[in-house]
């Protein structure tokens, strides 16, 4: 392994928990032959799966909002909601590739993350 900084350390122990995370919900939400299954669901409503995916990752910002203007979450922790945002972020990037396999993306070329 990389010789990385504590905080990397971490980041990339939650990439492995995360990954953990999505294997142990697809059990209850996937299908064996398609693990976002769920998700896809959205396209019985005209709505692409990985917009549909966002809609979901919409609901876990308005959790955070929620405990971030001061209120207390009753069903799900800050942290359960950070980690499944994140699923549900890559889970619409698998899917918008998916989508878009084949086309040119000029976006990732000039836009760079964290």
């Amino acid at each position: 392994m990389k010789d990385r900084k504590a905080g990397s350390e971490r980041f990339h122990a939650e990439l492995r928990e995360l990954g953990n995370l999505h294997d142990s919900k697809q059990a209850d939400y996937g299908r064996p032959e398609d693990p976002f299954a769920n998700v896809r669901a959205s396209e019985e409503f005209g709505i692409s799966p990985w917009i549909g995916c966002m809609i979901r990752a919409n609901d876990k910002i308005r959790r955070i909002q929620t405990h971030a203007k001061g209120s207390t979450l009753r069903n799900e922790g800050v942290e359960d909601s950070l980690r499944d945002l994140a699923v549900y972020s890559l889970i619409a990037l698998v899917l918008y590739m998916e989508e878009h396999e084949g086309e040119e993306d000029t976006t990732s070329s000039t836009i760079t993350g964290p």
